[in-house]
Protein backbone atom coordinates (compact mmCIF):
# COMPACT_ATOMS: atom_id res chain seq x y z
CA UNK A 1 0.00 0.00 0.00
CA UNK A 2 3.16 2.62 0.74
CA UNK A 3 5.06 1.32 -2.01
CA UNK A 4 1.78 2.05 -4.19
CA UNK A 5 1.34 5.52 -3.15
CA UNK A 6 4.65 6.95 -3.54
CA UNK A 7 5.12 5.21 -6.93
CA UNK A 8 1.46 5.83 -8.02
CA UNK A 9 0.99 7.85 -11.92
CA UNK A 10 4.86 6.71 -12.13
CA UNK A 11 6.97 3.83 -13.60
CA UNK A 12 8.13 1.61 -10.71
CA UNK A 13 11.25 0.88 -11.88
CA UNK A 14 12.20 4.15 -12.85
CA UNK A 15 11.17 5.20 -9.00
CA UNK A 16 13.07 2.25 -7.63
CA UNK A 17 16.20 2.91 -9.78
CA UNK A 18 15.98 6.32 -8.18
CA UNK A 19 15.86 5.59 -4.50
CA UNK A 20 18.10 2.66 -4.71
CA UNK A 21 21.02 4.87 -3.46
CA UNK A 22 19.06 5.95 0.25
CA UNK A 23 18.19 2.76 0.56
CA UNK A 24 21.49 1.35 0.25
CA UNK A 25 22.84 4.04 2.45
CA UNK A 26 20.41 3.02 5.14
CA UNK A 27 21.25 -0.48 4.72
CA UNK A 28 24.81 0.40 5.30
CA UNK A 29 24.00 1.94 8.48
CA UNK A 30 22.37 -0.86 9.52
CA UNK A 31 24.85 -3.60 8.83
CA UNK A 32 27.07 -2.38 11.93
CA UNK A 33 24.88 -2.42 14.43
CA UNK A 34 23.62 -5.85 13.20
CA UNK A 35 26.80 -7.02 13.17
CA UNK A 36 28.06 -5.13 16.67
CA UNK A 37 23.98 -6.98 18.12
CA UNK A 38 24.87 -10.34 17.13
CA UNK A 39 28.44 -10.37 19.00
CA UNK A 40 27.44 -8.83 21.72
CA UNK A 41 23.86 -10.91 22.31
CA UNK A 42 26.47 -13.51 21.24
CA UNK A 43 28.85 -13.11 24.47
CA UNK A 44 32.02 -13.01 21.57
CA UNK A 45 33.04 -10.02 22.19
CA UNK A 46 37.14 -9.29 22.61
CA UNK A 47 36.42 -6.82 25.46
CA UNK A 48 35.42 -9.17 27.73
CA UNK A 49 33.29 -6.55 30.06
CA UNK A 50 30.52 -6.07 27.20
CA UNK A 51 30.19 -10.03 27.22
CA UNK A 52 28.47 -9.75 30.87
CA UNK A 53 25.30 -8.40 29.25
CA UNK A 54 23.60 -7.74 26.12
CA UNK A 55 24.59 -4.15 25.91
CA UNK A 56 21.38 -3.39 23.53
CA UNK A 57 19.21 -3.55 26.14
CA UNK A 58 21.09 -0.67 27.98
CA UNK A 59 20.46 2.75 27.70
CA UNK A 60 22.75 4.93 29.83
CA UNK A 61 25.47 3.37 29.35
CA UNK A 62 24.78 1.00 26.69
CA UNK A 63 24.24 0.72 22.85
CA UNK A 64 20.74 0.99 22.77
CA UNK A 65 20.83 4.78 21.14
CA UNK A 66 22.30 2.50 17.71
CA UNK A 67 18.58 1.85 17.57
CA UNK A 68 16.88 4.52 18.37
CA UNK A 69 19.36 6.35 15.56
CA UNK A 70 18.46 4.10 12.78
CA UNK A 71 14.69 4.27 14.16
CA UNK A 72 14.68 8.24 13.57
CA UNK A 73 16.92 8.04 10.31
CA UNK A 74 13.73 5.92 9.30
CA UNK A 75 10.86 8.08 10.63
CA UNK A 76 12.49 10.86 8.56
CA UNK A 77 13.66 9.28 5.67
CA UNK A 78 10.03 8.52 4.98
CA UNK A 79 8.68 11.98 5.71
CA UNK A 80 11.33 13.80 3.23
CA UNK A 81 11.17 10.89 0.98
CA UNK A 82 10.58 12.95 -2.36
CA UNK A 83 13.25 15.61 -1.18
CA UNK A 84 15.81 12.91 -0.17
CA UNK A 85 15.88 11.01 -3.38
CA UNK A 86 16.37 14.08 -5.37
CA UNK A 87 19.82 14.91 -3.66
CA UNK A 88 20.89 11.89 -4.84
CA UNK A 89 24.73 12.56 -5.68
CA UNK A 90 25.74 12.49 -9.16
CA UNK A 91 29.04 12.21 -8.98
CA UNK A 92 31.05 8.31 -8.60
CA UNK A 93 33.49 9.24 -6.66
CA UNK A 94 31.17 11.22 -3.89
CA UNK A 95 28.94 7.78 -3.97
CA UNK A 96 32.09 5.49 -3.46
CA UNK A 97 33.16 7.95 -0.48
CA UNK A 98 30.16 8.02 1.35
CA UNK A 99 29.46 4.31 1.54
CA UNK A 100 33.33 3.49 2.63
CA UNK A 101 32.30 6.28 5.96
CA UNK A 102 29.37 4.38 6.12
CA UNK A 103 31.03 0.85 6.73
CA UNK A 104 34.02 2.34 8.51
CA UNK A 105 31.41 1.13 11.78
CA UNK A 106 31.95 -2.30 10.26
CA UNK A 107 35.64 -2.13 9.47
CA UNK A 108 35.72 -0.93 13.53
CA UNK A 109 33.48 -3.29 14.83
CA UNK A 110 35.96 -6.39 13.07
CA UNK A 111 39.00 -4.78 13.47
CA UNK A 112 38.24 -4.82 17.39
CA UNK A 113 36.87 -8.40 17.51
CA UNK A 114 38.99 -10.09 15.13
CA UNK A 115 42.10 -7.84 13.85
CA UNK A 116 44.03 -7.03 16.99
CA UNK A 117 42.55 -3.32 17.30
CA UNK A 118 41.30 -3.93 20.87
CA UNK A 119 44.99 -3.84 22.36
CA UNK A 120 45.65 -0.64 20.50
CA UNK A 121 42.53 1.09 21.65
CA UNK A 122 43.10 -0.42 25.47
CA UNK A 123 46.61 0.86 25.21
CA UNK A 124 45.86 4.35 23.90
CA UNK A 125 43.41 4.69 27.09
CA UNK A 126 46.32 3.76 29.62
CA UNK A 127 48.27 6.37 27.93
CA UNK A 128 45.37 8.62 28.77
CA UNK A 129 45.38 7.04 32.35
CA UNK A 130 42.47 5.28 32.07
CA UNK A 131 42.47 1.77 33.96
CA UNK A 132 40.22 -0.87 35.31
CA UNK A 133 36.46 -0.73 34.40
CA UNK A 134 36.69 3.09 33.10
CA UNK A 135 39.46 1.58 30.95
CA UNK A 136 37.42 -1.60 29.55
CA UNK A 137 34.34 -0.06 29.56
CA UNK A 138 33.81 3.60 29.50
CA UNK A 139 36.39 4.33 27.36
CA UNK A 140 35.82 1.24 24.88
CA UNK A 141 31.90 2.07 24.32
CA UNK A 142 33.17 6.07 24.53
CA UNK A 143 35.25 5.36 21.46
CA UNK A 144 32.83 3.22 19.43
CA UNK A 145 29.96 5.61 19.55
CA UNK A 146 32.38 8.62 17.79
CA UNK A 147 33.59 5.95 15.69
CA UNK A 148 29.72 5.12 14.65
CA UNK A 149 29.02 8.96 14.64
CA UNK A 150 31.12 10.61 13.18
CA UNK A 151 31.35 8.34 10.18
CA UNK A 152 27.76 8.12 9.63
CA UNK A 153 27.79 12.21 10.03
CA UNK A 154 30.29 12.22 7.06
CA UNK A 155 28.92 9.63 5.30
CA UNK A 156 25.47 11.59 5.14
CA UNK A 157 27.23 15.00 4.32
CA UNK A 158 29.12 13.50 1.47
CA UNK A 159 25.83 11.81 0.24
CA UNK A 160 23.76 14.95 0.78
CA UNK A 161 26.16 18.03 1.23
CA UNK A 162 24.54 20.63 4.33
CA UNK A 163 20.87 18.77 3.30
CA UNK A 164 21.85 15.66 4.64
CA UNK A 165 22.38 17.43 8.31
CA UNK A 166 18.87 18.40 7.69
CA UNK A 167 17.19 15.27 6.36
CA UNK A 168 18.54 13.05 9.43
CA UNK A 169 19.14 16.03 12.01
CA UNK A 170 17.19 14.48 14.84
CA UNK A 171 18.87 10.82 14.07
CA UNK A 172 22.24 12.79 13.83
CA UNK A 173 21.69 14.37 17.01
CA UNK A 174 20.85 11.72 19.20
CA UNK A 175 23.66 9.62 18.05
CA UNK A 176 26.30 12.80 18.00
CA UNK A 177 24.74 14.29 20.96
CA UNK A 178 24.97 10.84 23.34
CA UNK A 179 28.57 10.50 21.95
CA UNK A 180 29.57 13.88 23.79
CA UNK A 181 27.41 12.75 26.30
CA UNK A 182 29.22 9.39 27.12
CA UNK A 183 32.49 11.70 26.35
CA UNK A 184 31.89 13.65 29.30
CA UNK A 185 30.94 11.26 31.32
CA UNK A 186 34.08 9.15 30.61
CA UNK A 187 36.89 11.90 31.00
CA UNK A 188 35.02 12.95 34.16
CA UNK A 189 33.54 10.06 35.85
CA UNK A 190 31.00 9.65 38.77
CA UNK A 191 29.46 12.99 38.18
CA UNK A 192 32.25 15.17 38.87
CA UNK A 193 31.76 17.75 35.92
CA UNK A 194 30.66 19.95 38.11
CA UNK A 195 28.47 22.54 35.69
CA UNK A 196 26.48 19.68 34.99
CA UNK A 197 26.29 18.26 38.45
CA UNK A 198 25.35 21.62 39.58
CA UNK A 199 22.15 21.20 37.54
CA UNK A 200 21.36 17.62 38.66
CA UNK A 201 20.84 19.70 42.10
CA UNK A 202 17.58 21.44 41.64
CA UNK A 203 15.86 18.30 39.79
CA UNK A 204 17.03 15.99 42.71
CA UNK A 205 15.68 18.41 45.48
CA UNK A 206 12.07 18.75 43.08
CA UNK A 207 12.16 14.74 43.05
CA UNK A 208 13.06 14.64 47.12
CA UNK A 209 9.86 16.69 47.70
CA UNK A 210 7.55 14.46 45.78
CA UNK A 211 9.12 11.62 47.40
CA UNK A 212 8.35 13.35 50.63
CA UNK A 213 4.59 14.23 49.88
CA UNK A 214 4.10 9.92 48.72
CA UNK A 215 5.34 9.49 52.11
CA UNK A 216 8.41 7.79 51.29
CA UNK A 217 11.51 8.32 54.03
CA UNK A 218 13.67 9.64 51.45
CA UNK A 219 16.29 12.34 52.56
CA UNK A 220 18.60 14.59 49.85
CA UNK A 221 22.27 16.04 50.82
CA UNK A 222 24.03 18.02 49.19
CA UNK A 223 27.93 18.07 50.02
CA UNK A 224 30.55 20.44 47.69
CA UNK A 225 33.37 18.72 49.79
CA UNK A 226 32.72 15.46 47.77
CA UNK A 227 33.48 13.72 44.72
CA UNK A 228 29.63 13.07 44.31
CA UNK A 229 28.15 16.03 45.94
CA UNK A 230 24.02 15.04 45.62
CA UNK A 231 23.30 11.90 46.91
CA UNK A 232 19.65 10.36 48.42
CA UNK A 233 19.27 8.07 51.55
CA UNK A 234 16.76 5.56 52.34
CA UNK A 235 16.22 3.24 55.46
CA UNK A 236 18.86 0.77 55.19
CA UNK A 237 20.16 1.75 51.99
CA UNK A 238 23.23 3.60 51.76
CA UNK A 239 23.36 6.80 49.98
CA UNK A 240 22.36 6.53 46.15
CA UNK A 241 24.81 9.09 44.13
CA UNK A 242 22.32 11.42 41.52
CA UNK A 243 24.77 12.34 39.02
CA UNK A 244 23.89 14.69 36.17
CA UNK A 245 23.02 11.72 33.54
CA UNK A 246 20.79 10.16 36.50
CA UNK A 247 18.76 13.61 37.16
CA UNK A 248 18.51 13.77 32.85
CA UNK A 249 20.42 17.03 32.62
CA UNK A 250 21.78 15.90 29.13
CA UNK A 251 18.28 15.34 27.99
CA UNK A 252 16.96 18.94 28.49
CA UNK A 253 20.49 19.90 25.68
CA UNK A 254 18.95 16.82 23.65
CA UNK A 255 15.42 18.36 23.69
CA UNK A 256 16.86 21.62 22.95
CA UNK A 257 18.49 20.94 19.81
CA UNK A 258 15.69 18.75 18.65
CA UNK A 259 13.41 21.28 19.28
CA UNK A 260 15.09 24.00 17.30
CA UNK A 261 15.74 21.28 14.47
CA UNK A 262 12.20 20.75 13.85
CA UNK A 263 11.43 24.49 14.43
CA UNK A 264 13.88 25.17 11.09
CA UNK A 265 11.88 22.60 9.22
CA UNK A 266 8.62 24.06 9.65
CA UNK A 267 6.15 27.70 9.39
CA UNK A 268 5.20 27.79 13.10
CA UNK A 269 5.45 31.28 13.78
CA UNK A 270 8.06 32.88 16.29
CA UNK A 271 5.73 33.52 19.14
CA UNK A 272 4.14 29.59 18.77
CA UNK A 273 7.67 28.67 19.07
CA UNK A 274 8.72 30.25 21.65
CA UNK A 275 5.76 28.83 23.73
CA UNK A 276 6.37 25.80 22.44
CA UNK A 277 9.97 25.22 23.62
CA UNK A 278 8.90 26.97 26.88
CA UNK A 279 6.47 24.55 27.69
CA UNK A 280 8.47 21.51 26.30
CA UNK A 281 11.37 22.67 28.42
CA UNK A 282 9.26 22.80 31.32
CA UNK A 283 7.65 19.43 31.08
CA UNK A 284 11.05 17.83 30.00
CA UNK A 285 12.59 19.08 33.78
CA UNK A 286 9.30 17.45 35.32
CA UNK A 287 9.83 14.47 32.98
CA UNK A 288 13.40 13.97 34.50
CA UNK A 289 12.51 14.91 38.41
CA UNK A 290 9.86 11.89 37.46
CA UNK A 291 12.59 9.76 36.59
CA UNK A 292 14.57 10.19 40.00
CA UNK A 293 11.07 9.56 41.67
CA UNK A 294 10.72 6.22 39.76
CA UNK A 295 14.55 4.79 40.57
CA UNK A 296 13.75 5.60 44.08
CA UNK A 297 10.13 3.80 44.39
CA UNK A 298 11.52 0.71 42.71
CA UNK A 299 14.15 0.85 45.11
CA UNK A 300 12.58 0.86 48.32
CA UNK A 301 9.82 -1.42 47.14
CA UNK A 302 11.82 -3.93 44.78
CA UNK A 303 15.12 -3.34 45.85
CA UNK A 304 18.98 -2.53 43.95
CA UNK A 305 18.80 -5.14 41.16
CA UNK A 306 14.91 -4.15 39.68
CA UNK A 307 15.92 -0.10 40.77
CA UNK A 308 19.33 -0.68 38.34
CA UNK A 309 17.18 -2.28 35.09
CA UNK A 310 15.23 1.11 35.69
CA UNK A 311 18.20 2.80 35.57
CA UNK A 312 20.36 1.43 32.59
CA UNK A 313 17.09 0.55 30.58
CA UNK A 314 13.44 2.24 31.21
CA UNK A 315 14.74 5.01 33.32
CA UNK A 316 16.36 6.84 29.54
CA UNK A 317 13.35 5.70 27.73
CA UNK A 318 11.23 8.62 29.72
CA UNK A 319 12.27 11.30 27.72
CA UNK A 320 12.07 9.34 24.48
CA UNK A 321 9.00 8.86 24.90
CA UNK A 322 8.08 11.79 25.89
CA UNK A 323 9.96 14.29 23.10
CA UNK A 324 8.53 11.41 20.81
CA UNK A 325 4.91 12.23 22.28
CA UNK A 326 5.46 16.54 22.09
CA UNK A 327 6.63 16.66 18.61
CA UNK A 328 3.28 14.37 17.32
CA UNK A 329 0.94 16.86 19.72
CA UNK A 330 2.93 19.80 17.96
CA UNK A 331 2.79 18.58 14.07
CA UNK A 332 -1.24 17.79 15.05
CA UNK A 333 -2.11 21.47 16.47
CA UNK A 334 -0.23 22.76 13.62
CA UNK A 335 -0.96 20.37 10.84
CA UNK A 336 -5.00 20.42 12.16
CA UNK A 337 -5.22 23.72 13.12
CA UNK A 338 -6.51 23.17 16.17
CA UNK A 339 -5.51 26.80 17.81
CA UNK A 340 -7.91 28.53 15.19
CA UNK A 341 -10.57 26.02 15.50
CA UNK A 342 -10.53 26.82 19.15
CA UNK A 343 -10.50 30.43 18.50
CA UNK A 344 -12.96 30.26 16.42
CA UNK A 345 -15.31 28.38 18.65
CA UNK A 346 -14.64 30.64 21.56
CA UNK A 347 -15.70 33.21 19.02
CA UNK A 348 -18.72 31.71 18.02
CA UNK A 349 -20.03 31.28 21.69
CA UNK A 350 -18.79 34.92 22.54
CA UNK A 351 -21.18 36.33 19.68
CA UNK A 352 -24.08 33.98 21.23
Amino acid sequence: MYLNEKFAGGNVREKLRNCWFHVALLVSFSVPVMVLMVLDYLDIESFYVFNQEFRFLSTFKGRMFYVFFLWIALLESIIDWSKVIEKKPKSHLRIVLCFFCAFIPLIYVLSVNFWGLDAMILSFGRDLGFSGYSLNFHWVLCVEYFVFALSFLVAMFLAYKQGGLGFFGMASTVLLGMSIIYAIDTFYPGGSFKPLEMLALPTAACASAILDILGYPFRLSFDTSLVHPVYGTMPAINGIFIGWPCAGVHSLFLFAVIILLLFKRSNITTFRKFVYFVIGGVCTYFVNVLRIVSYFVILWGNGKDNARVFHNTTGELYFFFWILIYILIIVSIEKFMLVEKVRFIIHRKGQK
